[in-house]
């Protein structure tokens, strides 16, 4: 069983426009995916001005659109765009990160789901005795219809502040959930009447 504390959880949906943003200059902003707009800006609205210690990155997916793009260059004999490639890759949200809010916080970028980064949140917490604050940013659009198990569901960007004292969150399971799970465990947090949940989440 792993017990946690989050803190200053955000949950957003896409947008227009992002306020969190607006410390990003207006050019490098308007280069950024409509997937890094909405991870950084759920970034930055948990960390509001805090530091942490580790920053944990997750997305299922990852920015695949891109990835799409580049396949059909090749199929049809373009030369793929560098710029395209270089922010396809799976950690490229949290290379972005670093350099556009000039942090230089360690980071992973991982491919798992919610409760599998909250998991390693709480490794890094538990192993390294400099940690005492990790970010966890997850975030996921959907696959592009092309793919066969493409799954419908809306692009979202969650983030929480994972600390080990005075723990408001127990993990007793995991259970595979066949849609995005972030959007699920938000539904589950933000509900005050709901303490246990069918996933492995219990508050306490």
């Amino acid at each position: 069983m792993v017990t946690l504390h989050l803190a200053q959880l955000t949950f957003t949906h896409a947008q227009p426009s992002y306020t969190a943003l607006d410390c990003i200059p207006a050019m490098q902003r308007r280069r950024l995916s409509p997937l890094a707009k909405l991870a950084l800006n759920s970034a930055l609205g948990a960390l509001n001005g805090s530091k942490a210690d580790y920053i944990v990155w997750v997305s299922k997916y990852g920015d695949e659109s891109k990835t799409l793009n580049i396949l059909k260059d090749v199929l049809s004999e373009q030369t793929p765009s560098p710029t395209q490639f270089s922010t396809s890759v799976h950690n490229a949200i949290s290379g972005l990160y670093s350099i556009l809010c000039q942090d230089d916080t360690p980071s992973t970028s991982l491919s798992c789901s919610w409760t599998e980064s909250l998991i390693e949140a709480y490794a890094l917490l538990k192993s390294m005795t400099d940690i005492k604050r990790v970010l966890v940013v997850a975030y996921d659009e959907p696959l592009p219809n092309i793919y066969a198990e493409a799954v419908d569901f809306p692009a979202y960007a969650m983030a929480t502040v994972v600390t080990l004292e005075q723990p408001n969150l127990q993990i007793t399971a995991w259970t595979h959930i066949d849609e995005a799970d972030g959007p699920t465990f938000a539904h589950f947090w933000q509900d005050a009447d709901q303490l246990i949940s069918a996933f492995g989440w219990n508050k306490c």
